[in-house]
């Protein structure tokens, strides 16, 4: 959870599994949100020199150049910053610059961003901005991962994708407007609207199974492995079944809707691994793991401690000085505007933070503006480790919602809604046991919390998966984990003195 006040996004699987939550839950932080949220002062911010663009973006027109120099600092803002490690930006550089000589624009150039999130992702802009998270570089487990990641989104660059989206885009506004004007059945309308953003998520579909192709080719040309691809995406898919285990959730690898972005995984690894058999491979072809396990030695895993991290079922806040516990049962996830929590039996405990001013009670608070269009019920103040708080139940179409606010310093006050299709008392006890844990910590025990990250560690005589495994910074899924993160088959097995990443503290 951010220590900036940011509107709500939901992690995808959240969507799927409880939407008319999500869309309630949504409207209740936006309306947080609006109140100023969480922050810690401009030292909190960054700074404009942090955010600009250091290489050259030659070979592109005016258009792609403004729209890509537009963009960059949103694309950075909303992903917290850059990640400044010199060592792994100088291999990226070369890496891209490697892949641009052999691609069909090599007059381009790239500039290459370490985006300092935990999430896998990697996408660009107009004008040659590429961008990879430190989450999908630590995922990654050699050169030829890495090269045909990279060859992927400048393939995108190179095709002028987004540009090409963004003209489709402006198709579909015109059309919904016509629709709007001309179409004087609802029914039909919605119909015409639903069939013309279908065709547009179908056009970005294609354009990412192209940009595949594309880069799977221009990462060969220049000397990579083109099996590279298939491994990522492989890795990618064990991961996001892992991630969705971890919370709850069930992964469906082949789901995707009329409106997706993107074909689902499964399509994408066997359409990369046509492509791959077909370029051919040869003993030259690089796929080395040492040098760029030397690169990524030591790298910041996982959430950012200025923004909170979770352990287990435990979220920390050293910056603000805050933690609490969820019940067994719940999968915790920290996202960029909230910490959401989900249960195997689809309950959703979401904590967050609103400005509320200290002349208002909490008990005034909850009864005004606990949640938007319910009917607020039960306020109850109480007392948690010390602190002002206070409880309501509030009713809402399919759901029931339970509440507790605690009075934090200044005009803070922290927030846990439990959200459930069927609230009774056993559900109730599982927030108010969350809100009861919540604590301050103190100044001593904040610093002394040290941040997860990457050692990369040669495997002795005797260790097996589990005794190395059982090294990782996890209170849960220890051993997946650690296969996830090696791409590591079931079948695999460890040998002495190979080189394999744990995540440490």
């Amino acid at each position: 959870m951010s220590t900036r006040a940011k509107s709500l996004t939901w992690p995808k699987s959240a969507w799927r599994k409880a939407p008319a939550a999500a869309m309630l839950l949504a409207a209740l932080a936006l309306a947080g949100c609006a109140n100023g949220g969480l922050s810690l002062g401009d030292g909190g911010s960054l700074s404009a020199a942090a955010i600009q663009p250091v290489q050259s973006n030659a070979g592109f027109d005016e258009k792609e150049v403004a729209l890509g120099k537009r963009e960059h600092p949103k694309i950075v803002t909303a992903f917290g910053g850059t990640y400044a490690d010199p060592q792994l930006q100088r291999y990226l550089n070369a890496t891209v610059e490697k892949l641009s000589r052999a691609s069909d624009r090599p007059d381009l150039g790239y500039t290459v961003t370490v985006l300092n999130s935990p999430s896998i992702n990697a996408f660009s802009l107009p004008g040659g901005y590429v961008y990879v998270t430190r989450g999908l570089l630590a995922l990654a487990n050699d050169s030829s991962e890495v090269a045909n990641v990279l060859a992927h989104e400048m393939a995108h660059v190179i095709a002028r994708h987004a540009i090409q989206r963004e003209e489709q885009a402006n198709s579909v506004a015109v059309m919904s407007q016509v629709v709007n004007d001309v179409i004087r059945d609802p029914e039909a309308g919605q119909a015409a609207l639903a069939l013309t953003k279908g065709r547009l998520a179908q056009f970005s579909r294609q354009q990412e199974l192209d940009a595949d192709v594309i880069g799977i080719r221009m990462a060969a040309k220049a000397g990579y492995d083109p099996e590279g691809a298939v491994a990522f995406l492989r890795a990618l898919e064990r991961q996001t079944d892992l991630h969705s285990k971890v919370l709850n959730q069930v992964y469906d690898a082949g789901r995707v809707d009329l409106f997706a972005s993107h074909p689902a995984t499964p399509q994408r690894i066997l359409s990369a691994e046509r492509e791959a058999t077909q370029v051919g491979r040869n003993a030259d072809m690089e796929r080395d793991q040492a040098s760029y396990f030397q690169v990524i030695d030591g790298m910041a895993y996982g959430d950012d401690p200025r923004e909170g991290f979770v352990s287990g079922r435990t979220f920390i806040h050293p910056a603000l000085g805050i933690t609490f516990t969820l019940p067994e049962g719940y999968g915790l996830e920290n996202t960029p505007r909230a910490v959401v929590g989900f249960s195997e039996n689809g309950d959703i405990i979401r904590f967050d933070a609103v400005a509320v001013p200290s002349t208002v009670s909490l008990s005034d608070y909850l009864a005004a503006d606990a949640v938007r269009g319910g009917r607020v019920t039960d306020i109850k103040p109480m007392t948690v480790n010390g602190l002002p708080a206070a409880t309501a139940t509030v009713g809402g179409e399919g759901w029931t919602f339970k509440v507790a606010a605690i009075r934090g310093d200044g005009n803070r006050v922290y927030r846990f809604i439990l959200a459930s299709r069927d609230l009774d008392y056993a559900r109730e006890q599982e927030l108010l046991a969350a809100a009861r844990s919540f604590r301050v910590i103190p100044q001593e025990e904040a610093r002394s919390i040290r941040p997860q990250r990457l050692d990369i560690v040669a495997v002795r005589p005797g260790d097996s998966i589990e005794s190395v495994a059982s090294r990782m910074a996890f209170d849960d899924h220890q051993i997946e984990r650690f296969r996830v993160l090696n791409g590591l088959s079931p079948a695999d097995r460890l040998r002495a003195g190979q080189e394999v990443k744990i995540v440490v503290r």
